[in-house]
């Protein structure tokens, strides 16, 4: 795909450094030495012991001399960020000594190292739940200022001469907040219309809220929430004209211009959705994989939003290709 390969080429050009978690993992390490011998990035792969990275790659026949092996080691991260988090396990009412031996887990190395600016992006997720990457971004390197939620998001790029789709279209949220509330729904909205226009600068987001209902074609309590959503993500963007939002909207209403007339005549999306914020995590999770699998689109992600810097977390079922591009994708972010 040639949006793949831009996406490729963006990410070489920004010439930074990604620092694997499972480094030990096989699809992991497999994506992290094609980056590395591509000059897409610098690649910096973890474990508790090296001879973990070494046993995997002899056993998958990989050159691991592309890249960097880390064990944790408080001594590789810096003073300033290391005393921090320190701190703030004891301030939390861990021992000290616990938090020091968070340190040496792999995934809080691999964020603290993030953290530490050593690394542009940190990557996770293919061995590990959603709710240990979290909570290491999180204790180690937090949210972005003014961010109250961390919500997360697809980049779903279509298969060549797609009828509908012919640009890359974001999902959001997919993996993090089983049931957001209205303000909820309007924060995982802004952070994933500040996601767009980093991946897209020159493109208008055109927000979806989707629904079984359109424009007040159905009336439930479920319903109201998104209404409310909708109208307090309108007034956050006020009369910014580059991005346009519309909702509650069924599907169908949000990506094609002519069933757009009909049930949602003068919408300011126009049938052209390329933001999709859906009602709650299992609507969300089943539409990626269905669009995945069964429409044959590239699901990239997930991807974390409302970290301080960029993270992205796996889907255990990814593929090495998965990687490899998800990599090149939270490096755009950074």
């Amino acid at each position: 795909m040639d949006m793949l390969k831009k996406i490729i080429d963006l990410a070489k050009a920004k010439n930074g450094a990604a620092v694997f978690a499972e480094g030990d993992e096989e699809r992991t390490l497999e994506a992290a030495v094609r980056l590395a011998k591509e000059g897409i990035c610098k690649a910096y792969a973890v474990a508790k012991k090296t001879s973990l990275i070494e046993e995997t790659a002899k056993r998958k026949s990989l050159d691991i001399s592309w890249l960097k092996m880390l064990e944790p080691s408080p001594d590789l991260i810096e003073k300033v960020v290391l005393d921090k988090f320190i701190k703030s396990r004891v301030d939390k009412g861990s021992s000290k000594a616990d938090a020091e031996g968070l340190v040496l887990d792999p995934l809080h190395f691999s964020a603290l190292f993030l953290e530490s600016g050593k690394a542009d992006t940190c990557i996770a997720g293919a061995r590990s739940d959603t709710a240990d990457v979290l909570r290491a971004a999180l204790q180690c390197v937090g949210t972005s200022p003014d961010v109250k939620l961390i919500s997360s998001f697809f980049l779903m790029i279509p298969p060549e001469n797609h009828p509908t789709c012919t640009m890359p279209v974001l999902y959001s949220d997919c993996a993090v907040n089983p049931a957001p509330g209205a303000l909820a729904l309007k924060d995982i909205a802004v952070e994933t219309v500040k996601t767009f226009k980093n991946l897209f600068p020159a493109e208008t987001a055109r927000v979806a809220f989707l629904s079984f209902s359109t424009k007040g074609s159905a009336q439930h309590i479920v319903l109201n929430k998104i209404r409310e959503a909708v109208e307090a993500t309108k007034e956050f963007f006020g009369d910014d004209q580059s991005v346009k939002i519309d909702g509650e909207m069924q599907f169908d209403a949000a990506v094609i211009p002519e069933i757009a007339k009909r049930k949602a005549p003068g919408s300011p999306l126009e049938g052209k959705a390329n933001v999709f914020i859906f009602p709650d995590l299992n609507s969300a999770n089943i539409a990626y994989k269905l669009t995945e699998r069964f429409a044959g689109f590239k699901a990239l992600g997930p991807v974390l939003q409302g970290v301080g810097k960029p993270f992205s977390d796996l889907s255990r079922g990814c593929s090495t290709e998965d990687i490899y591009y998800i990599t090149a994708v939270t490096l755009l972010g950074a």
